[in-house]
């Protein structure tokens, strides 16, 4: 649990995929509170969503289009009250044991 109630990092997870986002902040929060870092639960951040439209023939056809979208999913976690030491540990472990196709942003907040 939280002692003092001061953020010490925040890490953002950006993916396509929801099942390999969904175990890999499953997998940071477990590694998280093994190391005793309390951490806040994993939050969904907004879905960003972009949108294409394409012609299918080059020339004459305009009409007939087609659509294209690609979704983006995020999540984040805020850690709270730990050694900065333990956090570094924490975020090498992360970065050594990244997942392919899910993006990490790390913010770090020192006093």
């Amino acid at each position: 649990p939280q002692t003092h109630g001061i953020p010490v990092a925040s890490v953002h997870f950006r993916s396509h995929h929801v099942r390999l986002l969904e175990f890999f902040t499953h997998f940071a929060s477990h590694a998280a509170s093994s190391l005793g870092i309390p951490i806040s639960k994993v939050a969904r951040l907004p879905t960003q969503r972009t949108l294409w439209t394409v012609p299918r023939s080059p020339f004459a056809h305009k009409k007939s289009q087609e659509n294209f979208d690609r979704r983006v999913h995020k999540r984040a976690i805020k850690a709270w009250d730990a050694d900065p030491e333990v956090v570094d540990r924490w975020l090498m472990y992360l970065r050594k044991h990244a997942l392919g196709g899910v993006g990490m942003r790390v913010t770090r907040w020192e006093r």
